[in-house]
């Protein structure tokens, strides 16, 4: 016969990997919906700013005149496409970080559930002391090689954050130059 706080731990640990999907999913949509969003409004920018340039170049009387109107363009189409990059890196960069947030969190609930399921088995089983201290170190050891990890993704996600802003305004600047 099944014991019940077995039954009652298998049932929260389903419910936290359910809730935990569920996080997931709402923040994967949500970022999705921020794309989406974030595309039709640049189309429509896009379309809005199609308009306009096809009237000022039906207004053009001289060559000067449609020189200095193909620099100009040039120009915000490169401020334009730096601002879309951006934001999509953003977008991308929040959802990430709100994943792994969900990650770290789940890893140290499975650590705290695992070391409470190792404190019941060295009360239980005679001579488990020893497979207990050894279940409890390695758990220590993962928690320590991820949060290495963590530091390290975070360092690396902070130096393209840099590089990408970087290089967007270097590109937005050559453009102008022209």
């Amino acid at each position: 016969m099944a014991n019940p706080a077995d039954t009652d731990t298998s049932a929260a640990w389903q419910k936290a990997a359910l809730d935990a999907t569920i996080a997931c999913t709402q923040a994967t949509l949500a970022s999705a919906e921020q794309l989406f969003t974030l595309n039709l409004e640049t189309a429509r920018k896009a379309l809005e700013q199609q308009t306009q340039t096809a009237r000022e170049l039906l207004s053009v009387s001289d060559p000067q005149q449609l020189v200095a109107m193909r620099a100009k363009l040039a120009q915000q189409g490169m401020q334009q496409s730096a601002a879309y990059a951006n934001s999509i890196y953003e977008i991308v960069s929040q959802t990430q970080a709100h994943l792994s947030k969900l990650a770290e969190e789940q890893f140290a609930r499975l650590n705290q559930n695992m070391a409470k399921g190792a404190e019941i088995l060295g009360v239980h089983a005679p001579g488990a002391d020893l497979a207990t201290a050894v279940l409890k170190s390695s758990m220590a050891a993962s928690a320590a090689l991820l949060g290495s990890l963590n530091c390290a993704a975070k360092q690396f996600q902070e130096l393209s954050e840099s590089s990408i802003k970087a290089a967007t305004a270097n590109m937005v600047r050559g453009s102008g130059k022209k």
